[in-house]
């Protein structure tokens, strides 16, 4: 795991919590994202623990170190071009190797290309989304990934 970007809400008030794995190179689309998220939790009353990982190989490393302490997240946010060990690698890898089909995945990628975003499904993501051009787009991810975080797939 690269980095820890904190929590948010108030955990007298919050009712709900969740933890977020987002797996990005890019820092810049690491805060926009982040910024999306914490404003989609604050709007809907959700604690969230954020964490990060530049590559898919730190991010198998990190949710590997958090299977050991039962704390998987509830969700990981993937992109899928990243040095490495590419996006849709991490999935075959993640779904094979470790077995964790119960982890819902969202990938946001670049690429507006059906082919790809199949490969993505079939590598197993759950949902696919366009890194889109304005926040508020972005925000609307944001919402349907806390929403996949808290319900599941």
């Amino acid at each position: 795991m690269r980095g820890y970007l904190g929590l948010m809400g108030d955990t007298t008030t919050a009712r709900r919590s969740c933890r977020v794995l987002i797996v990005e190179d890019d820092r810049d689309d690491v805060l926009l994202f982040d910024r999306a998220l914490r404003t989609a939790c604050k709007a809907n009353g959700v604690y969230v623990e954020l964490s990060y990982s530049e590559n898919g190989f730190e991010a198998l490393s990190a949710i590997a170190l958090s299977d050991l302490a039962t704390r998987l997240p509830d969700v990981v946010v993937v992109d899928l071009n990243m040095p490495v060990l590419s996006g849709e690698s991490f999935l075959r890898r993640m779904r094979g190797d470790f077995g964790l089909a119960k982890v819902p995945v969202v990938v946001l990628t670049t690429s507006n290309e059906t082919p790809i975003h199949a490969a993505a499904i079939s590598s197993g993501a759950n949902y696919v989304f366009v890194k889109p051009n304005s926040f508020a787009e972005l925000l609307a991810i944001a919402n349907k990934v806390l929403d996949v975080a808290r319900e599941g797939v």
